[in-house]
């Protein structure tokens, strides 16, 4: 009953392996020896901004019986992560969700001053509300005392298992993370980005700032933090990569809000509240499609069958000014993939339909075994990735 990410990987291989080149040490593990264990889901860390979308893909990760989510952490973004932080911990309370550690990210980016214009960051305030009930709840639990990068180090550091990351804000956890323990890249399977824009234009221009809304490449989430991208893209990592290509065409509904509503789970029926939200704020209407872009790239984490990824060698403008470039995903010609870019994903491709996110029955994947691939010699091995958190099922 598994995906996943063992697909992603193993494609990563098999085109390195094509391209029949040297690549340096800063160049993604490219090679793996996955021996493929259907039983245990994947340890998860997600790493999110507070967005709304973004707590929709938490939600369904939460439910999604693939993978057992070991930490959330909060980066800078649409929200502010110490404010956030504390209605995240009630909005866990109410969907009854324990044992999951949160960390606070920094508030800035690793350099520079790019954030969000703050009519975008209000709402993740106040939780969505009236979208989202206030949350009145006494909560369960508190805060981890650890930082978001030392949690995400030491969740991987202590899992059994190679561990994936979903990653759907600024980067400036995942590459502080990377700048104190380097060697973590050896124990992820696989991070899945929502960010960027590769052949398709950035949405700065939605920007309060004139100024900054001239950059007309740059997307938000790669943009607040473009030294962090940069890191992260270049650290060795296997990035695979949701951009506004592959967002911008993938739209949902106010029938599928009324659809994930109706399953009446904890975890749908916020869903289904933040995507109220979404319809009345951001598409002006509930008559109009919206965007639901980490959701997208959650399902991309999920689903292997829901887009072939194109391998590219990105790299990040982190020197033109923010009004600019900066932010850019550039491709580099000639040079080896260092990402796998989403560019057209279908719900057609999947067996269940965007109103059947939150309802649809896991299918079995065929049960494969890679054998040692061996692929080039500074490749980490990439064991068998899944493990599941039996409190996470609903009854």
């Amino acid at each position: 009953m598994m995906k996943t990410v063992f697909t992603k990987v193993a494609t990563a291989v098999v085109v390195g392996a094509a391209l029949s080149v040297e690549i340096a040490d800063s160049q993604p593990a490219l090679s793996a020896n996955l021996p493929f264990d259907s039983g245990r889901p994947i340890p998860l860390i997600l790493d999110d901004d507070g967005s709304q979308d973004g707590l929709i893909a938490l939600t369904y990760m939460l439910q999604n019986p693939k993978f057992d989510v070991e930490a959330i952490t909060i980066s800078h973004g649409i929200a502010r992560p110490n404010l956030f932080s504390d209605n995240l911990m009630r909005a866990l309370t109410r969907l009854d969700v324990t044992g999951i550690p949160v960390g606070v990210g920094s508030e800035v980016p690793l350099a520079g001053d790019n954030t969000f214009p703050e009519v975008f960051r209000v709402d993740s305030d106040t939780f969505y509300s009236p979208f989202v009930p206030p949350l009145t709840e006494t909560v369960l639990e508190k805060v981890d005392r650890r930082d978001a990068a030392q949690l995400i180090i030491d969740t991987i550091n202590q899992s059994p298992d190679p561990v994936a990351i979903l990653a759907t804000g600024s980067l400036t956890n995942i590459a502080e993370a990377l700048r104190r323990d380097s060697s973590i890249v050896n124990k992820v399977a696989a991070i899945e980005i929502m960010g960027g824009a590769v052949f398709v234009e950035g949405n700065l221009s939605f920007h309060t700032d004139p100024v900054l809304a001239q950059n007309a490449v740059a997307e938000f989430n790669i943009w607040t933090d473009p030294v962090a991208a940069q890191e992260v893209f270049s650290s060795g990592l296997p990035v695979f990569l949701t951009p506004l290509d592959a967002t911008n065409n993938t739209l949902f509904t106010a029938a599928d809000r009324d659809a994930w509503g109706a399953v009446g789970t904890p975890e749908s029926t916020l869903a289904a509240q933040l995507m109220d939200y979404s319809l009345a704020v951001l598409a002006g209407g509930e008559e109009n499609p919206t965007e639901v872009w980490d959701l997208v790239a959650a399902i991309n984490l999920s689903e292997p069958s829901f887009n072939n990824e194109v391998p590219l060698h990105l790299k990040i403008d982190t020197v033109s000014a923010p009004g600019e470039t900066q932010g850019q995903t550039v491709v580099v010609p000639g040079l080896p993939p260092n990402v796998y870019v989403s560019l057209n994903p279908s719900f057609d491709n999947l067996t269940f339909s965007t109103r059947e996110v939150f309802s649809a029955k896991p299918v079995p994947e065929p049960s494969t075994t890679l054998g040692s691939l061996g692929l080039l010699a500074f490749g980490s091995l990439l064991a068998a990735l899944k493990r599941k958190r039996a409190s996470s099922q609903r009854g």
